[in-house]
């Protein structure tokens, strides 16, 4: 980003709060903000905030890993608390309005073998207060992606890379203090590590519909853990 700002001419202020940047850009007349550019160019710029959403393209893990580290930052938090018995446990959480830009958190976080859950919250339960101390209720509905599975949270850990320096002290500290805690045994969250099951809370019905196939040259069929999978 220093770069960035040095090849724009842009003014770089750092923020003591972590390691942040913050660009301003100068005011030319017939130029524009070559940062906003790039966001139009990706689709993510101008969006409503029920709307927002990354683009669909295939991005690298350290792309996803930078994205993901910025969500917590800005719209995360991290969670300690401690039962009746003494026993710590720990949150990593993300919130967006978007169902869309939820889903995506999710799935990258899947991808990168973190499991986790998606709450839907609805707009009569999502109250803050303002400045002056009065509620504020939400008008639209608030969807949260949740990393609480202790074996999740050590994994979580190591590999994002939060700025914001109290975000990353305690989940550090809440990845610390869970790590002893290992990988259920059992038929219901398999016996492979690398796998998380959950159970089934909705089955459509059945129903009947045209499907199209598209059929490769060669087949594009290749191995993944074993299992054979389809390019199709």
């Amino acid at each position: 980003m220093r770069t960035f700002a040095e090849e724009h001419g842009c003014r770089v202020r750092e923020i003591p709060q972590g390691n942040i940047v913050r660009l301003r850009f100068p005011f030319r007349a017939g130029r524009r903000n070559p940062l906003i550019d790039i966001l139009r160019r990706f689709g993510v710029w101008g969006q409503r905030c029920d709307e927002k959403r990354l683009p669909d393209i295939e991005w690298s893990r350290e792309f996803w890993i930078g994205c993901l580290s910025g969500l917590i930052d800005t719209d995360g938090c991290v969670r300690r608390r401690v039962n009746t018995r003494g026993t710590v446990h720990g949150t990593a959480e993300f919130a967006t309005v978007s169902p869309r830009l939820a889903e995506q958190v999710s799935d990258t976080l899947l991808r990168l073998g973190v499991a986790n859950t998606v709450r839907a919250r609805r707009a009569s339960q999502t109250k803050s207060r303002s400045v002056s101390g009065h509620p504020i209720v939400s008008r639209r509905a608030v969807y949260s992606v949740e990393i609480s599975r202790a074996t999740a949270l050590v994994r979580f850990a190591q590999f994002v890379d939060l700025r914001i320096g109290y975000k990353a002290a305690a989940l550090l500290q809440v990845a610390r203090e869970v790590e002893h805690v290992t990988p259920a045994q059992s038929e219901m969250h398999g016996y492979d590590t690398s796998v998380a099951l959950d159970r089934v809370t909705y089955i459509s019905p059945p129903m009947v519909r045209e499907v199209y196939g598209v059929t490769l040259t060669p087949s594009g069929l290749f191995l993944v853990n074993g299992l054979v999978v389809g390019a199709s």
